[in-house]
């Protein structure tokens, strides 16, 4: 097996200091090559080299960030996806349930059992979590500066881990100013114009661990499935939503509209951004949004019923 190692350092336990000595170990007898991020993109140009060079398999230690950098250059071919999970909410590996522990995670990569999943394609960007657009991404948005913050960055993070995100979310409330943002939505022939809390593009149920989105989402099923929020008039009005979405009770609220589809435009008035797999895209005023059905080779432990 030829395995290439990407290794993100600024994730929150991506610098430890035995990582490459216990991959050079579980992996001694294939061909291996480890190489560290250095900038933002890093991971998906490494990736996409790796896939003009045969490498059978690329493994991604970090966060979810990182393992959508790697998503990012090989969505679509035939090389497998490892992840050892070192980042803060690792909400694909939660899924497969992937081991954190740097000792166990290299085992799932060498038995190499694989299961395909689904990947979203956002214009020309790629995830496989959970996405969209409105109220999520200032969350992100303050999750990412908290993450990368020079002095308290890491310290915070090690000690919240998934949590970080429910900070970032009470963070997010405290900001918020409600403004009207009207969105086209259009799916399927049908559409409709809306003023929304969120528009949310998921793969699977949860997102940062802690927040069931989209309770019953499936990332082998050939759609992806769509929260839609209307937006709320005052701050206690987002808190009492955020709450349900946390228990999953949000779907049965009058203002939440959810259903499932495998393609999807979003148009707004003005450049938003949209994030998936945590991390922010580039703002655009329009997103045409399709399902790639199987586009993703997964390392697994074990295949997931309905994942």
């Amino acid at each position: 097996m030829r395995i290439k190692v990407i290794i993100n350092p600024k994730s929150k336990n991506g610098n430890h200091k035995d990582l490459k000595a216990v991959f050079q170990e579980k992996f001694t007898r294939h061909h291996l090559d480890i190489e560290q991020t250095a900038y933002p993109g890093h991971a998906t140009h490494m990736a996409r080299q790796a896939a003009k060079e045969n490498i059978d398999t690329v493994v991604a230690v970090g966060g979810d960030g990182t393992v959508n950098e790697v998503l990012n250059g090989i969505a679509g071919t035939n090389v497998a996806l490892g992840i050892i999970p070192t980042g803060t909410a690792n909400d694909l590996a939660t899924l497969y349930r992937i081991p954190a522990d740097i000792d166990q995670a290299p085992e799932v990569i060498l038995k190499h059992r694989l299961q395909s999943a689904d990947v979203i394609s956002v214009n020309d960007r790629y995830y496989v979590t959970c996405g969209g657009l409105g109220f999520p991404c200032q969350v992100v948005r303050i999750a990412n500066r908290i993450k990368h913050h020079t002095l308290i960055g890491k310290p915070v993070a090690r000690i919240l881990g998934s949590k970080l995100y429910v900070l970032a979310v009470i963070c997010a409330i405290l900001k918020k100013r409600r403004t009207a943002d009207l969105l086209s939505v259009q799916w399927n022939g049908s559409s409709m114009r809306v003023d929304p809390l969120w528009a949310m593009v998921s793969n699977q149920p949860f997102l940062g661990k802690n927040f069931q989105i989209s309770p019953g989402a499936a990332n082998n099923d050939g759609m992806f499935d769509l929260c839609l929020v209307e937006n709320r008039k005052n701050r206690f009005q987002v808190l009492s939503i955020v709450k349900k979405v946390m228990a999953g009770r949000h779907i049965y609220s009058p203002c939440v509209k959810t259903w499932r589809t495998s393609e999807l435009t979003l148009k707004s008035k003005r450049p938003v951004p949209f994030f998936g797999d945590g991390e922010l895209f580039e703002q655009k005023q329009n997103f045409s949004i399709k399902i790639m059905p199987g586009a993703l080779n997964l390392i697994v432990p074990q295949a997931i019923s309905g994942a």
